[in-house]
C-alpha cells in the first residue's frame, strides 16, 4: 500500500491528480472518502519515453474505460481537464495526490495551486518523488524541496511517496 493512502479518513474528500488508468483510483476508494475528483486531461502530451505521449484515439479510449470503471460509485467526480484547469473553493480537500506532470516547473505549479485547496489538518500528497529522466533533469523532488521550504511545511517521504502536512 502506497503511504499516503495511510492518511486518508473515512468521508474525505479526496482528490488524484494524474489518473491516467484509474487503478491508484481504486485504492483510494477502499478508504471511504466521501467524494474522490480524478482530475486528468486524457491528452496526448509530446514526452519522449513517457505513457502519456500515445496517440489522442488511445487516450480518448483509455478515459472511457476509466468513466465505464466508476460509473456506477457516485463519490467519483471525473474530471477531464488539466490539473490547473479546475475550480474548487479553498479549504475544500482532505486529502489531495500529485502524480500528473513530472516535470518541475509542473509539479510546483500544481503544489502552489492545491494547497489553497486543502484543508488545514488535510495532507497534500504525491508519487514519484525522487524520479527524474533524461527529459526531465528536475523532477517533482526539487520542486517538492522548494515549496515545503518556500512555505515552511512539514514534509514526510516514504520511499517514492511524499506527503506534506497543512
Amino acid at each position: 500500500m502506497r503511504y499516503p493512502l495511510k492518511k486518508i479518513n473515512e468521508n474525505d474528500v479526496c482528490a488524484e491528480i494524474g489518473v491516467w488508468i484509474g487503478d491508484f483510483s481504486s485504492q483510494i476508494l477502499k478508504h471511504n472518502p466521501s467524494e474522490l475528483h480524478l482530475i486528468d486531461p486524457w491528452v496526448h502530451q509530446d514526452y519522449k519515453k513517457m505513457w502519456y505521449s500515445i496517440e489522442q484515439e488511445k487516450m480518448d479510449i483509455i478515459h472511457n474505460n476509466v468513466c465505464k470503471k466508476f460509473e456506477r460509485d457516485s463519490r467519483v467526480k471525473i474530471h477531464r481537464k488539466f490539473s490547473t484547469d479546475v475550480k474548487f473553493p479553498e479549504a475544500y480537500f482532505d486529502w489531495v495526490y500529485i502524480d500528473g506532470d513530472h516535470t518541475y516547473p509542473m509539479v510546483l505549479k500544481d503544489l502552489e495551486f492545491y494547497f489553497p485547496l486543502v484543508k488545514t489538518g488535510g495532507f497534500l500528497c504525491g508519487d514519484d518523488y525522487g524520479w527524474t529522466s533524461v527529459d526531465c533533469k528536475l523532477g517533482p523532488k526539487p520542486a517538492v524541496d522548494q515549496f515545503v521550504k518556500t512555505h515552511k511545511l512539514n514534509l514526510e517521504v516514504n520511499e517514492n511517496q511524499f506527503v506534506i502536512s497543512k
